[in-house]
């Protein structure tokens, strides 16, 4: 139940990050940006860190460039999972042959990010091309190959035991931030797959792999109905639910949910115009959740793509006082945020895969 009984006491805004002057806010929130809150006022900036003793950091940051997945050399190979719970995975492809079988995951839904490459995703459902930018969701037990082009492959792969769905974001309708029509579905189409006395289904059940072969091939079907199938969206196509006066917590962006998490897609779009207002995310302890977010692109050159950053829950986190007076310097009515990127952002924290722990920079 919301609570409306707020207390304040000594130096604070009463509108909160308008009008800041020389105080510095942190934001403390339960359940995402949902729950009770507290803003504290300081007239030093609160993220300064000296030094660090023990194994909690603040932030990690992995180049997942430098990630060697076992599928980027091996066509039976899998992606290389780096953050982990018991109710998601984040894990790098770098895919560069067709799955050699056809493959059915029965533990979880499986989201594609694709970073860089091309290819398809052929299913019983039919053919679904997939690009940069591409979101392709393979919902639990539906049977697919994934067969990319020839050339670089990066995909960021999030794995949920619990049905994904879009988030409804219903203050707005139905065509915002992501109107129905612009989701693709495959196309019934002739694969033209050679002759075989049988074709392997790899399944993967309780974590493992079995394999379990067939007479007629289980990607070949001739029709479908219903309202369970894949389907990809490009981030291009979304929408984004922005201010000009105020800076909208994350949540406003999310873009799929499933129990435990939600993924956040940011995508290019107008910054705050009030220069009264802060437009930088506030320093924040985001308590309930672990953020974990995948750089695919910024124009302004500030975050380099393909970096994968980890924020325990609770810690704090938002641009030093040195970012901050660097930005308000350059700051102008008008200018855009150019970053796109997505973010796991998960209630129960996260496991730090070796290879993760082993990239941190």
């Amino acid at each position: 139940m919301r609570s409306w009984i707020h207390i304040a006491r000594g130096r604070y805004v009463r509108q909160a990050r308008v009008g800041l002057g020389d105080l510095r806010e942190e934001h403390i929130s339960r359940q995402g940006f949902f729950g009770p809150v507290a803003m504290i006022y300081r007239e030093q900036g609160p993220n300064e860190v000296v030094r660090i003793e023990g194994t909690l950091l603040p932030r990690r940051v992995v180049d997942t460039a430098r990630v060697e997945p076992s599928d980027q050399a091996d066509p039976r190979g899998v992606p290389e999972v780096l953050l982990s719970n018991a109710d998601v995975s984040v894990a790098i492809s770098r895919r560069r042959a067709a799955m050699p079988f056809a493959y059915r995951n029965t533990d979880a839904d499986l989201l594609y990010f694709v970073h860089r490459g091309a290819g398809a995703f052929a299913t019983e459902f039919g053919r679904l091309p997939y690009e940069p930018g591409d979101y392709v969701l393979m919902p639990k037990g539906i049977t697919f190959s994934l067969m990319p082009d020839a050339g670089d492959s990066h995909l960021l792969v999030i794995e949920s035991p619990a049905p994904l769905t879009l988030t409804e974001h219903q203050q707005v309708g139905r065509h915002m931030p992501i109107d129905p029509t612009m989701l693709t579905v495959p196309e019934l189409c002739d694969y033209g797959f050679p002759t075989r006395d049988e074709w392997e289904l790899r399944v993967k059940h309780g974590g493992a792999h079995s394999s379990i072969f067939y007479r007629n091939n289980p990607l070949v079907s001739v029709g479908w109905k219903g309202d369970l199938f894949p389907y990809k969206l490009n981030i291009r196509d979304i929408i984004p639910i922005s201010s000009d006066r105020i800076h909208l917590a994350p949540s406003a962006w999310a873009t799929f949910e499933a129990s435990g998490f939600m993924v956040v897609t940011f995508v290019p779009q107008m910054a705050v115009a009030d220069l009264n207002a802060e437009e930088l995310p506030s320093y924040h302890r985001n308590v309930d959740y672990d953020e974990s977010v995948f750089v695919h692109a910024d124009a302004s050159g500030g975050r380099r793509p393909g970096m994968l950053s980890h924020t325990p829950q609770g810690i704090l986190h938002g641009a030093d006082e040195a970012a901050r007076a660097a930005f308000q310097q350059r700051r102008m009515p008008g200018m855009r945020r150019t970053l796109t990127g997505v973010s796991v952002d998960s209630e129960r924290p996260l496991i730090v895969s070796p290879v993760c722990e082993r990239l941190t920079a």
